[in-house]
């Protein structure tokens, strides 16, 4: 079975309780505890949803995190790279017997057509 790991798993469910607010509309850590996601791991997350330009970040009193466009103008493929890198089933690339085992191949078409189906859905689509 193909699976996220828990970091894009929880990215994902971050986003999906944000865009259920819409563009704007803020979350901050402790709500995300309270629903029982970890604090400290939510807040690395978070980081790099906002060092990609998907999150605006606010400090302090009713700060939080809040999404810096519609839910329907980010594409989960943009969404889980910013969260985990790029989205492959496996890194070919730094496999020690890369190019040998007679898989690659078929890794590559699997590869692309994950990152196509990814491409077509938004966190809009997360959400319905």
């Amino acid at each position: 079975m193909f699976t996220l790991t828990k970091k894009a798993d929880y990215g994902m469910a971050l986003l999906s309780v944000l865009a259920k607010r819409g563009r704007g509309g803020r979350v901050s850590l402790k709500y995300l505890s309270e629903l029982g996601l970890p604090r400290a791991f939510m807040a690395k997350i978070a980081v790099s949803l906002v060092e990609a330009g998907i999150l605006n970040s606010k400090e302090g009193r009713g700060g939080g995190f809040s999404l810096n466009y519609e839910p329907k103008e980010i594409l989960v493929k943009e969404a889980l790279e910013a969260i985990e890198g790029e989205v492959a089933p496996v890194a070919c690339e730094s496999c020690p017997v890369d190019g040998s085992c007679g898989q690659q191949s078929f890794m590559d078409r699997l590869t692309f057509r994950i990152e196509d189906m990814l491409a077509e859905y938004t966190l809009e689509d997360l959400i319905r």
